[in-house]
C-alpha cells in the first residue's frame, strides 16, 4: 500500500492540491500499474453495499500519455464487473473527462467545484464499455 500512498500523495495531494485522506481508504480496492520496477499509476474502486465508486485515479507526471490511466480504469472496471456491478460511478476531475469518456463513462450530473477544481459526476453502465482504448490496436 505504500506505493499507492506515494502516488496518491504526489499527484492528488501535492500536484493537484486536493484534500485527501493521508492513508488510502481501507474499504477500497486499489490497483497499481508499473513501468519496469517503478509503480507509475494507481486508482481505486469501492462498493458500499449499493453502488460502485471509482476514485483516486492518478498517474505520475512523467508517465502520462502512455495509457497507464486507461489501463487502471479498465482494470478496476473489470474487477467491479466480475463482482457483479451493473453500474460504476465516478466524480471525475474535468481534465480527466476525456479518459473516462474513452472507456464509456457518460455524464450523470452537473459540473461542480471542490478543492478549487471542477468535477463532473459520471457513470458507466455494464453494457456501455468501449473495448478499444483508441490506441491504434
Amino acid at each position: 500500500m505504500q506505493q499507492v500512498t506515494d502516488i496518491r500523495n504526489a499527484v492528488l495531494g501535492q500536484e493537484l492540491q486536493l484534500s485527501i485522506k493521508e492513508e488510502p481508504d481501507a474499504f477500497c480496492m486499489y490497483a497499481l500499474a508499473y513501468e519496469g520496477e517503478t509503480a507509475v499509476a494507481t486508482g481505486g474502486i469501492s462498493f458500499d453495499g449499493e453502488s460502485y465508486q471509482m476514485k483516486e485515479v492518478a498517474v505520475l507526471p512523467k508517465f502520462r500519455r502512455k495509457k497507464y490511466g486507461d489501463f487502471i480504469v479498465r482494470l478496476l472496471i473489470d474487477k467491479a464487473m466480475m463482482s457483479g456491478a451493473q453500474m460504476i460511478n465516478a466524480d471525475v476531475l474535468q481534465e480527466a473527462v476525456p479518459l473516462f469518456e474513452t472507456v464509456g463513462f457518460t455524464t450523470s450530473g452537473e459540473l461542480y467545484e471542490k478543492d478549487g477544481k471542477q468535477w463532473l459526476p459520471m457513470q458507466l453502465q455494464a453494457g456501455s464499455i468501449h473495448k478499444c482504448c483508441n490506441c491504434g490496436h
